[in-house]
């Protein structure tokens, strides 16, 4: 008579245990045999991560057709297109027409010719987008407005799903090389040696510019980046916000980026960095302050190329110049030696060096001044922790120290003595007002009598009698022009 033993689960495995998703959890452990746990497609974690586009090698089975985004149809075709990111938003959760993603990104692609709306899903990791980046697109279906997932756009006429690694018809690339850097910048809209359409100052926009005016631009330069803030909201979530003052020359606003920007603010530079906005968010504040925003319609060209932007950038270098609380002070410009002691060494009234400058600025020249200390500022700067400045992140860092690290970024930073410790310097025929001009550190230890880092370690007395001792002092200061520099030149003090 045979005898039938009951079958353990360790040595029968159901088929279905060889089909569950391996979940992750914080500490590295796996979810335990004992309470839910959510049917998975078969994949490990390991293996889910070789589905992303970015990390395996796609070999396409069919042919694209590479087409410009202006030209694209709706309907099912094989096309591949390039573009520059203008927009994006993140959303993390599911969605039933792709249960496999984790979520999803809603990206607004354009190049020369026109913008298309993509809603990219992930399964795993989100893909690191940035407003900026030139991304290329393979597909097979192009959607219309009426047919798409994602949030219509005005004045975007194609939109797209996709979802690589999953969709094998489907793959992402995005171009990281310095190659690609002039590809899709010019504006949409654009023609050569014609105003854009819709394109208005700051002081424009904010005076009523945005109230009505279909399409409206602003063309602007990123001038200082505030430090990443983490608020809540009222459910209880919370988002990372950063603000962003941009300048044009009419006028200065504040821009408050969040979320999704905010990898793309880290690499723009204060001064430097030109923006193309169209569409923003408009934001009415209190006591009549105005804030700029990101709408779904608002497209945020980085680095744009054309004539007004040039212009804005040429106008940038020159303001921050003039503005710089620490200009590096140029090595090599000028023959130091040659302008103390040479044999042609010409004396100048501060109207003449100011004829000079006007006349033609391009000359490079040397010479000396006699002027009178009209205030000096060094208790006051001393009091305020001012002594010592340096710039980063577009914003003015005071300290008394040599060294202090930037609030924004946190980077260390090496300081230089404020050059309004020196107030109004007079002569017969003009003054110069203070902080208009750039020291040498010998300049300084020949004027102040000892170096800047004992300076920094003087007492409040001995700031005091310094002060005292140098007001209405008459110097006789070597200088030196080159309109590189853009300031005056502050080579070294004669006897």
């Amino acid at each position: 008579m045979l005898s039938f033993k009951k079958s353990t689960k360790s040595k029968n495995p159901s088929l279905q245990s060889f089909y569950q998703r391996e979940v992750k959890l914080q500490g590295g452990e796996n979810k335990s045999a004992q309470g839910p746990r959510r049917l998975g497609d078969g994949f490990t974690e390991a293996e889910i991560a070789t589905l992303d586009p970015l990390k395996r090698e796609w070999n396409p089975t069919r042919e694209y057709e590479e087409v410009s985004i202006g030209d694209l149809v709706p309907g099912p075709k094989a096309v591949m297109f390039v573009g520059r990111v203008i927009n994006t938003t993140t959303i993390i959760g599911r969605n039933p027409k792709q249960p496999k993603a984790a979520g999803w990104h809603y990206v607004t692609l354009r190049d020369n010719t026109a913008a298309i709306s993509i809603k990219l899903y992930f399964s795993s990791n989100r893909y690191s987008l940035k407003v900026g980046q030139l991304l290329s697109i393979w597909t097979t279906f192009i959607s219309d407005p009426s047919k798409t997932e994602a949030a219509v756009i005005k004045g975007i006429e194609v939109y797209a799903n996709i979802f690589p690694g999953r969709v094998t018809s489907d793959h992402l690339m995005i171009h990281n090389n310095t190659s690609t850097d002039s590809a899709c910048r010019i504006p949409l809209g654009y023609r050569k040696e014609q105003p854009l359409a819709g394109l208005m100052t700051l002081a424009s926009y904010i005076g009523g510019g945005h109230d009505g005016v279909t399409d409206a631009k602003i063309l602007v330069c990123v001038k200082s980046i505030g430090a990443k803030k983490r608020v809540s909201n009222r459910n209880g979530s919370e988002n990372d916000l950063v603000e962003v003052w941009l300048m044009d020359h009419s006028g200065e606003i504040r821009w408050t980026v969040w979320n999704d920007f905010i990898e793309a603010v880290k690499e723009w530079e204060p001064g430097k960095t030109i923006l193309l906005i169209s569409s923003p968010g408009y934001k009415s504040g209190n006591e009549g302050r105005v804030d700029l925003g990101v709408t779904k319609e608002t497209f945020v060209d980085v680095e744009p190329q054309f004539g007004d932007a040039q212009w804005l950038r040429r106008y940038a270098e020159g303001r921050g110049k003039k503005e710089c609380m620490d200009q590096t002070f140029p090595e090599g410009v000028w023959d130091v030696q040659a302008a103390e002691y040479g044999a042609n060494v010409i004396l100048f009234k501060l109207a003449d060096v100011d004829e000079w400058v006007r006349e033609e600025p391009r000359r490079v020249f040397t010479g000396h001044i006699n002027v009178i200390i009209m205030e000096l500022s060094l208790v006051k700067k001393h009091y305020q922790n001012m002594l010592m400045c340096t710039q980063c992140c577009g914003v003015a860092i005071y300290a008394n120290t040599l060294q202090t690290a930037c609030p924004n970024c946190s980077k260390l930073l090496k300081l230089s003595l404020n050059p309004k410790i020196i107030g109004t310097l007079l002569d017969e025929t003009a003054c110069i007002a203070p902080g208009k001009l750039l020291w040498s550190e010998k300049a300084w230890g020949e004027l102040l009598g000892r170096s800047v880092k004992e300076v920094c370690e003087m007492s409040i007395d001995e700031i005091r009698w310094l002060e005292q001792r140098m007001m209405f002092l008459r110097c006789h200061l070597v200088v030196g022009w080159d309109e590189s520099v853009g300031k005056l030149a502050v080579l070294g003090m004669r006897a």
